[in-house]
């Protein structure tokens, strides 16, 4: 063996060593198809042109593309650059022809569209193969299906931002929650402590008054409660519909009965208008739930000795029910806000009760658990109307 002959043997990986050597050293003439047919991807060479044309392609071509390989050499059926999803081919040239003119190894993602239609992400590693005068001729390289890695990342990603989203909501909460319960817990402590210090020059009026103060605020804080409650099963999915036949006359009589003793002392009327009563297939605590919301909304935000309008409507596979008052009403900029428990807008009642809108974001997500839609139209200064429309389904 000459010195030329020992330099191609150590580059080339001894090919010109005996048949017998070989078989001792565990390498033989199937070594590169064994390789290539092991391959978990596509090994190619291809020319540097417009087309990617393939000279060479490994049999990983029909898992990793769905084409044979016939299909590919020589562009016969199609070239790669058509299987590149059109959105990336720029792309992809210009990061290849980058590496290639710096002669430097290259690795690249982007999309192919398989012969099912399905679209792959790939991973590409390459390099240029040069002639005696430097220039370009082949591209020889490796691609991979990455798409399983990708989906996972994407996954990873969204489940990322959706944990910073209830965070940043949690805390949101947290801080409304405080903010809201700290009026009425006041007024509770700081009246009962006056009455305390001061009973004996109190008189029965006095006391008694004092007492609907402590009350109120209680109360306050008893239906903030009783919403935090609802809100905190919704977000760990505890809630469940059971669905039975109600009257919707009843069930929104008996929330306007709740709130009777609230109503009057504001002095608001709230008026019922229906021409028969609507039967429909839903769900009793959660219908009455969003009924009390709305009424218990309409009367804070509700001028002192105004009226609210209950209007029930039934139109064939629908009822629709509407909450009117002739308050404060919303701005055209926040009127979008009001059912996001992200939002800033937080404005107090008429009689400065609470607002934190948490009354509302449960509407929202209840009526969605209903299959109704909950809509708002409402004028700064002249009053709000929110419509509940539900499916009949009987």
């Amino acid at each position: 063996m000459n010195i030329m002959e020992e330099k191609k043997s150590k580059m080339y990986g001894n090919p010109l060593l005996k048949p017998d050597k070989l078989a001792l050293e565990g390498i033989g003439p199937g070594l590169l198809p064994n390789l290539m047919h092991n391959l978990p991807g596509m090994a190619f060479r291809c020319l540097n042109d417009a087309e990617w044309s393939m000279l060479f392609i490994s049999e990983g071509c029909v898992d990793l593309t769905g084409y044979q390989v016939a299909d590919l050499i020589d562009n016969t059926e199609l070239s790669y650059n058509d299987l590149i999803l059109e959105e990336d081919r720029q792309r992809v040239r210009e990061d290849i022809n980058d590496a290639v003119q710096r002669h430097t190894q290259y690795q690249i993602e982007y999309r192919i569209i398989c012969k099912d239609g399905k679209i792959k992400s790939v991973w590409e590693k390459g390099n240029g193969v040069y002639d005696r005068d430097r220039n370009p001729t082949f591209l020889d390289g490796f691609i991979i299906d990455v798409s399983a890695r990708i989906l996972a990342e994407e996954e990873l990603r969204q489940a990322a931002e959706n944990l910073a989203e209830l965070n940043a909501t949690k805390d949101r909460f947290f801080s409304l929650l405080a903010h809201d319960l700290q009026n009425p817990v006041y007024a509770i402590i700081s009246l009962s402590e006056f009455v305390a210090e001061n009973y004996d020059n109190f008189g029965k009026a006095e006391i008694q008054d004092a007492f609907l103060q402590v009350n109120n605020a209680a109360r306050g804080v008893f239906t903030l409660l009783e919403n935090l409650l609802d809100w905190a099963k919704l977000q760990t999915g505890q809630i469940k519909t059971q669905k039975e036949i109600i009257s919707i006359t009843k069930t929104m009589g008996y929330a306007i009965e709740h709130y009777r003793k609230a109503s009057l002392e504001k002095g608001i009327e709230i008026v019922f208008e229906y021409d028969e009563d609507c039967l429909v297939e839903s769900d009793m605590r959660i219908l009455s739930s969003i009924f009390r919301n709305l009424i218990s909304n309409a009367l804070k935000y509700s001028h002192p000795q105004s009226k609210i309008k209950v209007q029930l409507r039934s139109n064939g596979a629908h009822v629709t029910v509407c909450v009117i008052d002739y308050g404060i009403g919303i701005s055209r900029l926040h009127l979008q806000e009001i059912f996001r428990i992200d939002s800033e807008l937080r404005e107090y009642g008429t009689a400065n009760e609470s607002g934190s809108g948490l009354g509302l974001i449960l509407v929202d997500s209840f009526a969605k658990l209903l299959d109704a839609e909950i809509q708002v139209e409402s004028k700064l200064n002249q009053g709000s109307k929110f419509t509940l429309t539900l499916p009949r389904r009987i």
